[in-house]
């Protein structure tokens, strides 16, 4: 049964019901096989119990299972969180309460991404910075790697309206990527070369060196990346390889500046 209601406590909104004990214990779980268990006796008691979607997507065997969970967190969430949605002082993630329907759109948007659903995580993403500008999620750098890999650089030209004191690594270089797909990049160029190696040392010799031997980075899986690091460097390179490689004019306009000649 669906017993979850959204109710006000002391520290705002959430969705209160009777298997939040478990969840608790489910989180804390020593193992998969342990989180899930405690996942699916929560969901029997309550099919409105939005982690336990979460905890089961994270740890289900096919990619299919994992979007159909998300998207069910995230569509209870919407429901149940219906009342709030026409409140524009609301401070979605300022709240403990909200944050598992946040959680469950962010996996949701990040499976999307891996099954090459591009413009599902584009609108799943679009929705979660609309609720929370601020983005403690990170959000904002998943949908610059979209439209920068979809071409759609109006978009991206909004993130950077945005957040205009971004100073990672992905804003600076992604606006190089732009200025390089024009037919005649501007004189912006020197300003970004020099932007880009205040954020990070390492990317432009790492962008040449890939760009000229077709040999990019993978992923890493590391928890933690060092600001400004030859780690950080790749880690930029390796999600934004797409929208690097989109147009091969854009890497031939790379390595065809002086400055990246002489590197």
């Amino acid at each position: 049964m669906r017993k979850g209601k959204l109710v006000q406590d002391a520290f705002g909104p959430c969705i209160e019901g009777p298997a939040d004990s478990i969840l608790i214990e489910a989180w804390e779980a020593a193992t998969p096989a342990q989180m899930t268990k405690l996942a699916r006796k929560a969901l029997s008691i309550d099919l409105n119990a939005l982690d336990a979607y979460n905890i089961l997507g994270i740890h289900a065997p096919t990619l299919a299972e994992k979007i159909a969970l998300f998207r069910e967190a995230t569509l209870i969430g919407e429901e149940l969180f219906a009342p709030l949605m026409d409140d524009d002082e609301m401070a979605w993630w300022g709240f403990m309460g909200t944050r598992p329907w946040m959680r469950a759109q962010n996996n949701l948007g990040l499976a999307l991404l891996e099954a090459q659903d591009l413009e599902g995580a584009t609108s799943v993403f679009k929705f979660l910075l609309a609720l929370n500008e601020n983005d403690n999620q990170g959000i904002r750098y998943l949908l610059l790697k979209v439209c920068a890999e979809t071409g759609n650089y109006d978009d991206c030209r909004i993130l950077f309206g945005i957040y205009p004191d971004d100073s990672s690594i992905e804003f600076p270089a992604t606006k190089l990527l732009i200025e390089l797909s024009k037919p005649k990049p501007s004189k912006k160029l020197t300003s970004l070369l020099a932007e880009i190696d205040a954020s990070n040392p390492h990317l432009l010799g790492a962008l040449k060196k890939a760009a000229k031997s077709g040999k990019w980075p993978v992923p890493s899986r590391a928890d933690y990346v060092t600001y400004a690091s030859k780690q950080q460097a790749n880690g930029y390179l390796a999600e934004f390889k797409g929208a690097w490689m989109r147009k091969p004019k854009i890497l031939e306009n790379f390595l065809a500046i002086p400055e990246i000649q002489t590197l």
